[in-house]
Formats: C-alpha cells, sequence, structure tokens
C-alpha cells in the first residue's frame, strides 16, 4: 500500500493569471528596491490592470499587520511602506 502526504500547496486564486505583472517577461520589474524610477515602471505595470481591486484586497489581507521592512515590491501600485499605510487607515475605520 502506497501512502501519499497530502497535497500542501494551495493553488493560486484564478485572478493571479489574470494580472498584468503576470504578463511580464521580467518579474523582476516589480521589485524595484528604492530607485524612484524604477518604482514608476511598477506602479504603470498595475496601472491597466485588470485584476487591480482584487490585488489590492488579497495584498492587504495577505500582508495584514507587517512590518513596513518586511513588504516586498510593488503590489497593487503599492510599495511597502504604502500598502502598511493603506493597511492603518482601513483598520482605523474599522474596514478589516
Amino acid at each position: 500500500m502506497k501512502r501519499y502526504a497530502p497535497d500542501t500547496h494551495i493553488a493560486p486564486p484564478t485572478w493571479h493569471r489574470l494580472a498584468a505583472c503576470a504578463q511580464l517577461d521580467d518579474p523582476e520589474v516589480m521589485f524595484p528596491g528604492i530607485i524612484p524610477a524604477d518604482i514608476e515602471a511598477a506602479r504603470a505595470v498595475c496601472a491597466g490592470c485588470p485584476v487591480y481591486r482584487a490585488c489590492l484586497r488579497d495584498v492587504i489581507t495577505q500582508e495584514r499587520a507587517a512590518r513596513a521592512d518586511t513588504r516586498y515590491g510593488v503590489r497593487a501600485a503599492l510599495t511597502g511602506p504604502e500598502r502598511l499605510a493603506v493597511y492603518r487607515v482601513l483598520r482605523r475605520q474599522g474596514r478589516i
């Protein structure tokens, strides 16, 4: 009798494959560091994304109260510190 470990890999939400950043040849664009022009290039990818709202909802829910220095890359057109600020506002408003 063969035994297998249960599948612990959770499939990403279906909206992930529709994201503008998922279509990039070089996903490192979304991890720009601190150079303003590189951050703006990452934001530009998000600008026309058809699943922007789902991405924003997902990242705010996923990161929750994590420190700003543990939030990497640009997601939903926001840097890590900006996402933390959004989380804090939503939490103060009782929306999350």
